[in-house]
C-alpha cells in the first residue's frame, strides 16, 4: 500500500496551488464531520485554514482571525484550535459550522504572564475534553484542560456563540522538576488511555512517555512506545486499537528530515516507512479519515510548500468494500453498517442523531439509510422529517435530494460508472397520526410516484429494487433497494406490494421478529426510549445488552464474554436461517425532561460523564459495540485451534447495525469492524 499525492491541482500532492500553501511552522491537521481541515501559518505571520470539499480537494485557504502558532482538534464534531501568540499568550477558538460558518474566540487560556512557549504545543480530545500540552523556555512541559460546562455539555447546539467552558490551571507533567524536556510533544491514545511523547532535555534526546490516569489526574512514566524516534518532535494519531507517529528524526543523532511514519499494531511497532523520499522542515502531522492515513507537512526546502500524501490502513476501501463480498450472498447474509435517523443533521435538541451528509455517510462507508418522510399536499413531493421536526430548514431536505446523493455515490455524477456498492434504503412515514393509519394510500402512491420517476441507468438497469423477496447481491450492486416500514395500498394484494415488508415494525422494542406476506423473517431490536429514571451508566449497558444479544443471534454463536453472556432470556442454541434478516439499532435516548444531559442521543452514542465532577466517564455504544467485536473477533479466531487442518472462522454475518454518529469518538473504527466481519 503505497503513499500517494493527493488533491488534483496540476502538480498533485500540495494543499494549495500557486505559492497559497506555505507553512514556517508544524501545520495543524484534523478529520472532522468528513473532511480534513490544515491550519497553517505562512512566511508573513497569517494564519490561513482550509477543509476538503466532497471531491477529497482542498477548497481556497481562507485567513484565520489570529496570528502566531496553531494546534487544533476535534472535540466530538467540534473543531477547536489554541494559537500561541507572539507574546507567549494563548486563545482558544471554535469554528461555529451552524450560524457565521467562521472562527469565534471564546478567551484565553489562564497561562501566566510571558510563558515563552518554546516549540508547537499539542491538543487533543479525549473524554469530551481538551487537552493541551505545552513547553515552556525552562524545558518544563505542562498541560491544561478545558471542559464544557454543564449547560453547553447537555445541549446539541454547536454554535460557537453557545460554547461555553474553562480550561483548568497549568500543571507540570513531571512534577519536581525530575524531567527537562526539549521538541515537540505528543499527545494520542492506546487501548483508551491517553499517552504523551516528549525528548528529553539530554544529549541523547531519550523519548519519555506518560500515561494519564483519568480518576488521579495524574501523568505516569511508563515504557517507551516510541522506539527511541522522533528524538525533536512527533505528531500522533489513532484509530481504533492503532497509534500512528509522524516523525523526521529515526532517533538521537538522525538530522536527515525524512519523513517517516511508525505504526503501532497489536503492542508493537511496526517497521517504520519512508514516505517516498521526502524532507519536512517540520515534524509531519497525520490524520486519518475514512480508512486512510493523511501525511502533512512544510517540505524542507525556502519556499515551505505544505506537500499532501495519503495511504490506505485496511485491506479493502470503505467506499467500495462491498466489491470484495461474493455476488451470491444475500443481502440478509452481509454485516452491513448503517445510520440511524440517517438525515437528522438539525441543529434541534433531541432531533440531531448524524453530523455526516448522505455522501460523507457513504464514503465512510454506511450502507443502510433509515429515512423518515412526510408527503408535502400540494405537489406530493417527499421531505425528510424526524418526529414531525421538518429536516434542513427552512428549505427542507427533499426525498429526491436525498437519493440524488445515493445515485452519484453508486454509479457516479454520468451514470455510466461500474457499479460495485448497493445502499439499502428504509423508509418510514414519520407521520403517524390516526388520518395517515386510516388512509395510508396517499403516502404509499407518493414514494411510488418518486421511484417510478427515477430514470434507468444508461444500461437500462432499473435503479431501484422493490421486491418483496431478499436479493442476492449480486441483482442489486449499482441499486437501491426498498425496505417499507410504511403501510401498502389497501388495494394491492400484500404479496406484491413495493419493497420489503416491515410495516408490522413494533416501537421501541428490545426485540420481536416480522414475518413478512412473502415468507421473509426479519429479527429486529429498535428499543430507542428510555422514561424510567436510570443511570447512564446503567442506560447504555442495557441498551449495549439488547445490541449484542441479537448480533450474537445473527452470527448463530454463543455470546463473547459480559456484557452480553448474562443476558435473560436468550436462547443460546437457537438456529436462524441463513437468509433471515437481522436489523439492529444501537440508537437510544434518555427521558429530557427527568434525565437532562444524558437524554441527547449524542452522548448516548459517544458517551459522556455522569457525575458533576466529570471524574466517572461512561463509554458509549459506539466504543460498547467496538469492544464487543473485538471479542467477537478473538473469539472467532480462536475457534479450532489445536483441531489439525481446521482454519479459524473469521467471517461472520451480523445483519444490519445502526448507529448515531459512526465516525465518533474522534479514533473510532467502529463502521470498519462491522464492515471485516465479511471478510
Amino acid at each position: 500500500m503505497s503513499w500517494l499525492p493527493q488533491g488534483s491541482l496540476p502538480n498533485p500532492g500540495f494543499v494549495q496551488a500557486d505559492g497559497h500553501g506555505q507553512s514556517r511552522t508544524v501545520p495543524a491537521v484534523v478529520a472532522q464531520r468528513g473532511r480534513l481541515w490544515c491550519l497553517w501559518t505562512d512566511l508573513d505571520g497569517q494564519i490561513w485554514y482550509a477543509a476538503t470539499d466532497d471531491d477529497g480537494d482542498f477548497g481556497q485557504r481562507m485567513p484565520f482571525p489570529a496570528s502566531g502558532m496553531p494546534v487544533m482538534a476535534n472535540l466530538n464534531g467540534h473543531l477547536h484550535a489554541v494559537i500561541v501568540l507572539e507574546t507567549g499568550d494563548m486563545m482558544h477558538y471554535l469554528y461555529d459550522d451552524e450560524k457565521e460558518l467562521a472562527w469565534a474566540c471564546l478567551g484565553p487560556l489562564p497561562l501566566p504572564a510571558n510563558p515563552l512557549v518554546r516549540s508547537s504545543p499539542c491538543l487533543v480530545a479525549f473524554h469530551n475534553k481538551l487537552f493541551l500540552v505545552y513547553l515552556r523556555d525552562d524545558g518544563v512541559l505542562y498541560h491544561v484542560i478545558w471542559t464544557m460546562s454543564s449547560a453547553h455539555a447537555s445541549s446539541s447546539s454547536s454554535s460557537a456563540s453557545d460554547a461555553s467552558g474553562a480550561w483548568s490551571d497549568p500543571v507540570p507533567v513531571s512534577p519536581n522538576g525530575q524531567h527537562a524536556f526539549d521538541g515537540i510533544p505528543a499527545l494520542f491514545v492506546i487501548g483508551g488511555v491517553l499517552h504523551l511523547l516528549c525528548a528529553a532535555d539530554s544529549d541523547t534526546h531519550e523519548i519519555l512517555c506518560f500515561s494519564y490516569d483519568y480518576t488521579n489526574s495524574l501523568w505516569t512514566q511508563c515504557d517507551d512506545v516510541s522506539e527511541g524516534r522522533a528524538a525533536r518532535g512527533v505528531s500522533a494519531t489513532s484509530y481504533g486499537n492503532d497509534a500512528y507517529l509522524g516523525f523526521i528524526e529515526n532517533g538521537p543523532g538522525d538530522h536527515s528530515h525524512a519523513v517517516s511514519i511508525a505504526c503501532f499494531n497489536n503492542g508493537h511497532w511496526q517497521p517504520h516507512e519512508a514516505l517516498c523520499g521526502l524532507r519536512a522542515a517540520d515534524p509531519p502531522q497525520i490524520a486519518i479519515l475514512n480508512g486512510r492515513i493523511h501525511c502533512i507537512f512544510n517540505d524542507d526546502t525556502p519556499t515551505r510548500d505544505l506537500r499532501w500524501y495519503s495511504r490506505p490502513i485496511l485491506t479493502y476501501s470503505l467506499s467500495s468494500w462491498m466489491a470484495d463480498v461474493p455476488g451470491d450472498t444475500p443481502l440478509s447474509g452481509v454485516t452491513i453498517p448503517g445510520t440511524h435517523d440517517s438525515c437528522a443533521r438539525s441543529n434541534i435538541p433531541f432531533v440531531r442523531t448524524q453530523y455526516l451528509s448522505i455522501t460523507q455517510q457513504l464514503a465512510l462507508g454506511i450502507r443502510f439509510l433509515d429515512l423518515r418522510l412526510r408527503r408535502r399536499g400540494d405537489d406530493n413531493q417527499l421531505f425528510c422529517y424526524h418526529g414531525g421536526i421538518r429536516l434542513d430548514l427552512p428549505r427542507g431536505l427533499s426525498f429526491a435530494s436525498v437519493m440524488d446523493e445515493v445515485w452519484a455515490f453508486l454509479r457516479g455524477p454520468s451514470g455510466g460508472g461500474i457499479p460495485t456498492e448497493t445502499v439499502l434504503v428504509s423508509i418510514n412515514n414519520d407521520d403517524s397520526s390516526p388520518a395517515q393509519l386510516a388512509d395510508p394510500l396517499p403516502f404509499y402512491r407518493a414514494v411510488a410516484d418518486a421511484i417510478g420517476a427515477a430514470p434507468p441507468w444508461p444500461d437500462g438497469t432499473p435503479r431501484w429494487f422493490v421486491g418483496c423477496v431478499t436479493p442476492r447481491l449480486g441483482e442489486v450492486r449499482g441499486r437501491a433497494v426498498l425496505l417499507r416500514r410504511y403501510l401498502g395500498d389497501p388495494g394491492v394484494a400484500p404479496a406484491v406490494r413495493l419493497g420489503l415488508d416491515l410495516s408490522a415494525w413494533v416501537d421501541d422494542s428490545p426485540q420481536f421478529t416480522i414475518v413478512t406476506p412473502t415468507g421473509v423473517r426479519v429479527h429486529l431490536q429498535d428499543k430507542w426510549k428510555f422514561a424510567e429514571r436510570i443511570s447512564l451508566q446503567d442506560l447504555v449497558a442495557t441498551k449495549s445488552g439488547f445490541v449484542t444479544r441479537l448480533m450474537a443471534d445473527a452470527a448463530r454463536i454463543r455470546p463473547p464474554p459480559p456484557p452480553a453472556a448474562a443476558l435473560p432470556g436468550h436462547d443460546r442454541d437457537k438456529e436462524s436461517i441463513d437468509e433471515d434478516w437481522y436489523i439492529n439499532f444501537c440508537s437510544a435516548v434518555g427521558d429530557p425532561v427527568e434525565h437532562g444531559e444524558i437524554a441527547e442521543a449524542k452522548w448516548i452514542a459517544v458517551g459522556a460523564h455522569s457525575d458533576w465532577y466529570r471524574r466517572n466517564w461512561v463509554n458509549g455504544m459506539n466504543r460498547l459495540t467496538g469492544e464487543f467485536l473485538q471479542l467477537l473477533q478473538q473469539q472467532l479466531s480462536e475457534e479450532g485451534e489445536g483441531e489439525e487442518g481446521r482454519q479459524p472462522r473469521r467471517r461472520c454475518r451480523l445483519g444490519i447495525v445502526n448507529l448515531d454518529y459512526p465516525e465518533l469518538p474522534e479514533d473510532n473504527d467502529l463502521v470498519a469492524r462491522l464492515i471485516e466481519m465479511n471478510f
